[in-house]
């Protein structure tokens, strides 16, 4: 039987391989570069989506440069305030020295019903001052609170209306004075009182505007006030202010001052300053609108007690506050009459909690952010998570979200960083900035919000991540819409130049291996189609990658743009052939019988931009694989 020549395979015509939307998928660190969807990326650095195009990421210049280093920044009304040094400033243009005598250390800028305090050793507050709109640093006055009222002069009775304060020495007996006894008893004695000589005012109806008495002796082993003439009959007509000791105070305060988290929450209106982070298990809560009072009670310890409380959050209407290797939430109640009711104005407030997931916690404080009303921050276990509900049920209400980034052992990412509970972060321009190492992993949540559609790998792969170099950051901060943060002695602000300090931002962006559609196929790849933005100023080199050379083939002929926008113009970068808007280049590239191929696309020039809005691929299939 004669042989049978096998049929020969002619190579077909030739068709068009387009990716609309570079890079639209962002990073991707967890698949192979063959298996990553097309717009995605297996290499980007410096790269990002802005106002619908995807090309460079801010420029960075410096803003301004204190004289020592910088511990803290804090947000008041129109007004930055900057702790550098042992001095706190106002303003970060022309910064106006407003404190002095601050400890050389990080301290926590705080918002709450109206002030701006601070907590650094001390308590302080920047407020305006009674009836006058000028404002003044001071240290905090802790509220006195009225322990008892309706006391009778031996304490055989009276009726209690508020608590201890934790942060503050004083505290008021008030009495119903009889008109003979000169002995009065207060609710505390002996070794619990300082040596201070109590403040007096008798026969008074309002204590803020009658000057006190001092015709008194003080026993302070028996907490006993013996007056010269005994005060006459009244109603809560005696006012005894005494002072408890530093022993008995001092326990509670040093613990409430070195909180380093803080969060204004109590249901609907935000009415207390919540504090934690001291060294223990333990969240503290002020009285309602009045962050000098934190009455004895307002505390609780929360989950397991030997790892302590990292970072407050807020979603829906609980306060979310995390652990190390768990959640709780806490939600807010008025009690009426003995009954519970949800978020009303009157009554005696209360929290109760519960546990939203006992696995999964976070360990990086300053990596929390709402985003998109659910909360996101990082856990050196798992990567970035997102909570997608409040309730326990099963413990999958917490999905990972950094699937792409986190890399592994091909590749090194989020989580091969070292330090990562150092990681800082913000939420700008609708995008999640994570920065550690000098490094910013960034998610933009604006062109691939999260959904939780039940398949968790589905649903972490469409995020798109980008990286970022050269940030180095101890905290952001935001001076309107602008973006700033500071490191060191320096305050550096973001900008749409594309230069860092004057420096070239290194730009890169490979595209993943494509196969064209045709996996089983050799195929020849004759010419790549790139449509760049054309009014800035650019200059791309490129490389072909292909399955046979990974190191990369070069392109002979970079694409050149020159500026046309006058305010990017810049003599360097100038060009006198010029194009509007966008601008398609071709480019020859002869790939013969190749299995994949790809594209890297760099540019490190000053003051250039690459932008990168079309891919085109004309390729025509030759042969069979054998």
């Amino acid at each position: 039987m004669p042989l049978v020549p096998s049929p020969t395979f002619t190579e077909q015509p030739r068709k068009m391989f387009e990716i609309s939307t570079p890079c639209s998928g962002g990073l991707n660190l967890h698949d192979l570069p063959f298996k990553q969807e097309v717009d995605q990326s297996p290499t980007t650095l410096n790269m990002l989506y802005r106002n619908g195009v995807f090309g460079k990421r801010y420029g960075q210049a410096n803003k301004t440069t204190f004289e020592n280093t910088i511990y803290a920044v804090g947000e008041y009304g129109d007004d930055i305030f900057v702790h550098s040094g042992t001095k706190v400033y106002k303003g970060i243009d022309n910064p106006a020295e407003i404190a002095s005598g601050i400890a050389e250390k990080k301290g926590i800028f705080i918002n709450f019903n109206r002030n701006l305090y601070y907590i650094c050793d001390k308590y302080y507050v920047y407020s305006k001052k009674k009836d006058t709109d000028v404002y003044e640093w001071k240290e905090v006055d802790p509220y006195v609170p009225d322990l008892v009222i309706n006391r009778k002069p031996d304490g055989s009775y009276s009726d209690v209306i508020e608590s201890y304060n934790m942060i503050g020495a004083g505290f008021k007996n008030t009495f119903h004075g009889d008109g003979t006894s000169v002995n009065y008893i207060l609710t505390s004695k002996g070794d619990d009182l300082e040596n201070t000589t109590p403040v007096v005012w008798f026969d008074v109806e309002d204590d803020d505007h009658k000057q006190p008495t001092t015709a008194y002796t003080f026993d302070k082993t028996n907490g006993k006030v013996t007056f010269n003439t005994a005060p006459a009959s009244g109603t809560n007509n005696v006012i005894i202010k005494a002072f408890y000791s530093e022993t008995k105070t001092k326990e509670y305060k040093d613990k409430i001052m070195a909180s380093k988290y803080w969060i204004n929450f109590g249901g609907n209106n935000n009415s207390r300053l919540f504090l934690a982070g001291g060294g223990e298990s333990i969240y503290y809560y002020s009285e309602a609108f009045d962050a000098s009072y934190f009455p004895e009670n307002n505390y609780a310890s929360i989950g397991n007690g030997e790892s302590d409380i990292t970072g407050f959050g807020e979603q829906y209407n609980v306060l979310i506050i995390f652990k190390p290797k768990e959640m709780f939430s806490l939600a807010y109640y008025v009690l009426e009459d003995g009954n519970t009711s949800v978020d009303t104005e009157e009554g005696k407030g209360a929290f109760t909690s519960q546990l939203v997931n006992a696995k999964i916690g976070c360990d990086c404080p300053y990596s929390i952010q709402l985003i998109n009303n659910q909360l996101v921050w990082l856990s050196t276990d798992n990567g970035v998570c997102t909570l997608v509900s409040t309730n326990i049920e099963d413990e999958r209400n917490v999905r990972l979200i950094s699937r792409n980034i986190n890399g592994g052992y091909r590749e090194n990412g989020l989580l091969q960083e070292a330090n990562l509970k150092e990681a800082v972060s913000i939420d700008w321009d609708n995008k999640y900035w994570l920065t550690i190492n000098g490094k910013v992993y960034l998610w933009d949540y604006l062109l691939t919000p999260y959904a939780n559609t039940g398949k968790l790998e589905q649903d972490a792969k469409r995020l798109a991540w980008y990286l970022f170099d050269n940030f180095f950051v101890t905290e952001y901060f935001k001076d309107g819409e602008k973006l700033l943060y500071y490191h060191g002695k320096n305050i550096v602000e973001l900008n749409n130049s594309f230069n860092d300090f004057g420096q070239p931002i290194h730009a890169i962006y490979q595209t993943p291996l494509f196969q064209f559609e045709n996996e089983a196929y050799l195929k020849n790849v004759h010419k790549i189609y790139v449509q760049c933005r054309a009014d800035t100023s650019s200059k791309i080199n490129m490389k072909y990658i292909t399955n046979d050379n990974a190191a990369g083939e070069i392109e002979n002929e970079p694409i050149f743009i020159g500026s046309k926008l006058w305010k990017t113009f810049k003599w360097s970068t100038f060009q006198w052939t010029q194009v509007s808007l966008a601008k398609v280049f071709m480019r020859k590239c002869a790939l013969k019988k190749i299995e994949m191929a790809g594209v890297y696309f760099e540019n490190n020039q000053l003051d250039c931009d690459m932008s990168i809005s079309y891919l085109g691929f004309e390729f025509s299939v030759v042969k069979t694989i054998k």
